[in-house]
C-alpha cells in the first residue's frame, strides 16, 4: 500500500496558508535562510507516523530536489525511500535520482513537447514587469514564475490554448505560475514508483491542478477544501474533498486514510 501526498498546502503549511490554526501550536518543518517557513500540526505528524505502519509514504512535490531537501521535518522524521520532485520530472530513491526514470521522462519531453526556450519566448509576449516578478527554469524541465496574483491578466485563455498545442500546461498556485510539459506529471511518476514498490493499492492527497494526475492514479483520492482543485470542481467523480480548510485539512484527510488502511489491515513487515 502507498500513501502519496503533495506537501505544500496539503501536509505542510506556511504562515499565510495555515488558516485558523495558531502558529504557536504548530511544529516547524522547513528551514530557509536561517528561518522557519513551513509547519505541520502535531496531530498531522502523529497521524502520518500511524499511517506509515500500513503504507509506504511517498512525498510528491513540484519543488526541485534542492527545495525538497530544506523540509527537514519530512526528510529526517519520516525518511521516505522514494520521493517524487520537480512535478514528477525526477524520482529520488534513498536520496539519489533514479537514472532510469530521469532518462525516460527527459526523452519523452524532448520528443513530444516544445523546447523550454520556445515556451519562454511565448510567455515573454504577454509578460509585463508590473505583474511578473521572476521566472526560473526548474530542473531544466519547467518554469516557476513569481507574480503579483491580482495583476495577472484575466484574458489569458487564448494564450493558454496556444500553450496546450505545444504540449505544455498552466497552473496558478498562490503567487506562482507553473508552466510544465504535459509529459512531466506527478501521476506518471507515481505509477512508476508503484511498480517499483510492487504495491497494489494507492491513497493520494493533493490540493492543486498539478496534483490531479496524482489523484487520478490513486484508488482513494482526497483534496483539501482550500485548494485549486476545489475551486475548479464543485464535485468530482473520483476525488473526495475535506470539510476543513488550512492546516486542519491535513489531519482530516490523514484520518480518512488511516480508516481505510485499518480496514484493509495490510501491515508492512
Amino acid at each position: 500500500m502507498i500513501f502519496a501526498s503533495d506537501l505544500d498546502q496539503t501536509l505542510i503549511y506556511s504562515v499565510r496558508s495555515k488558516g485558523d490554526t495558531p502558529l504557536e501550536s504548530m511544529v516547524p518543518v522547513e528551514l530557509y535562510e536561517g528561518r522557519h517557513i513551513s509547519y505541520m500540526t502535531p496531530g498531522a505528524i502523529e497521524k502520518l507516523h500511524l499511517l506509515k505502519q500500513w503504507a509506504h509514504f511517498v512525498p510528491v512535490t513540484t519543488r526541485t530536489p534542492e527545495q525538497y531537501l530544506r523540509i527537514f521535518g519530512i526528510r529526517e522524521r519520516f525518511q521516505p525511500a522514494y520521493v517524487i520532485v520537480s512535478n514528477g520530472g525526477t524520482v529520488l530513491h534513498e536520496g539519489t535520482p533514479d537514472r532510469v526514470w530521469n532518462e525516460m521522462i527527459r526523452k519523452a519531453v524532448g520528443n513530444d513537447c516544445a523546447h523550454a526556450s520556445e515556451i519562454q519566448e511565448l510567455f515573454q509576449q504577454i509578460a509585463e514587469p508590473h505583474w511578473v516578478k521572476s521566472s526560473t527554469l526548474c530542473d531544466e524541465l519547467f518554469y516557476s514564475i513569481v507574480v503579483e496574483r491580482d495583476q495577472v491578466p484575466a484574458s489569458m485563455d487564448e494564450w493558454k490554448k496556444q500553450l496546450t498545442t505545444l504540449g505544455w500546461s498552466y497552473s496558478l498556485q498562490g503567487r506562482k505560475i507553473y508552466l510544465v510539459p504535459e509529459r512531466v506529471s506527478k501521476g506518471a511518476a507515481l505509477a512508476y514508483v508503484k511498480e517499483k514498490l510492487g504495491s497494489t493499492y494507492v491513497m493520494a492527497a493533493g490540493d492543486s491542478l498539478l496534483d490531479e494526475s496524482l489523484l487520478l492514479v490513486a484508488d482513494q483520492a482526497i483534496a483539501p477544501a482550500h485548494g485549486e482543485l476545489r475551486r475548479a470542481y464543485a464535485a468530482h467523480s473520483h476525488i473526495q474533498f475535506t470539510q476543513q480548510a488550512g492546516a486542519a485539512a491535513s489531519e482530516e484527510l490523514l484520518d480518512r486514510f488511516i480508516q481505510e488502511a485499518e480496514r484493509r489491515a495490510v501491515y508492512i513487515r
